[in-house]
């Protein structure tokens, strides 16, 4: 009698288990093959995709069209919105070199009162050359005095927010103070070839309370409170006071006795969740001093119809 005969149970499981075991692997041979197919399949879909991303339009007459009619239609919204905001700031008025020293000194000399001891020794709204020289010629003299105009709108904007002193003021210069070869360095071009902004930059550190640079800050961005385009940006905070109060100190303060109980006629409602501070509490945050360092770009919109013919 064979073993299979005697052991009819264990035998069965056996053919069970041998028969499972023999079906998981034609079922994973099979989903094996299946998921490379697919894996195989999806590079190729995927080369060829990327295929299609890094090609070339061919230089058909009617493609050159289509990109000649995008480039136009961005060229023509682009002198729209600049036109705009070109007539939104204001204008340079025609000023001659003289007119120009002189409305610098009459400026200087009316922030110095204004300011007093919070400008520096020596502050001439960093403009400081033409406080003894001429500009160069009446149209530079006019480019100034818009220029002098917005930086002096600045100061003042510092002053009435209430800052403690102004440590620095710098400006950029204008191209047209500058070499020729340098007089595009800090114009910005559109796509088109454009030349439809102007940055001038000035650089202002001061010390005030966290208020009003809160408050500066807020006025440069509004439009009634700035005439002038303008855009912060750098921004640096430093705080004069490094370190927190000792707790050595804390710790040795005498605690001051405290006061008696008023009446209760004289007794004021509190609001509910609210607790008293510690007659002992020191602040440690939020009443430093700060340094700041402002990096304000002035946006200088050219006239986009001028620009477009300089460029041809």
């Amino acid at each position: 009698m064979s073993w299979i005969q005697e052991n009819k149970i264990p035998a069965a499981i056996l053919g069970v288990t041998g028969a499972g075991v023999v079906g998981l692997g034609v079922m994973l041979f099979n989903a094996w093959s299946s998921a490379g197919e697919a894996q195989e399949e999806f590079d190729t879909v995927n080369a060829s995709l990327e295929a299609v991303k890094s090609g070339t339009l061919s230089p058909t007459p009617e493609h050159l069209a289509a990109k000649q009619k995008l480039v136009k239609d961005y060229s023509d919204a682009v002198g729209k919105l600049s036109l705009v905001l070109y007539k939104l700031q204001p204008e340079d008025k025609p000023i001659s070199n003289t007119d120009f020293q002189a409305k610098l000194k009459a400026k200087i000399a009316e922030i110095k009162k204004e300011g007093g001891e919070r400008l520096p020794a020596e502050f001439n709204l960093a403009f400081d050359q033409y406080t003894n020289a001429l500009p160069k010629s009446d149209q530079v003299a006019a480019q100034l005095s818009t220029y002098l105009d917005s930086v002096n709108e600045i100061v003042k904007m510092l002053l009435k927010s209430g800052v403690k002193s102004i440590d620095l003021l710098e400006r950029s210069s204008l191209p047209a103070e500058k070499d020729e070869a340098d007089k595009d360095s800090s114009n910005s071009a559109d796509k088109s070839g454009i030349t439809i902004t102007e940055r001038r930059v000035v650089r202002v550190r001061i010390r005030t309370d966290q208020g009003p640079l809160q408050t500066l800050l807020s006025n440069l961005a509004s439009p009634s409170e700035m005439p002038y385009f303008t855009v912060v940006r750098l921004l640096r905070v430093e705080n004069e006071a490094q370190e927190g109060p000792p707790r050595v100190a804390t710790a040795g303060a005498k605690t001051p006795a405290p006061a008696p109980a008023p009446a209760p006629e004289a007794a004021k409602p509190t609001s509910p969740g609210i607790q008293p501070a510690p007659e002992d509490s020191r602040v440690v945050l939020g009443k430093e001093t700060l340094r700041a360092y402002l990096e304000i770009d002035l946006v200088k919109f050219l006239n986009p119809q001028t620009a477009a013919s300089s460029k041809r």
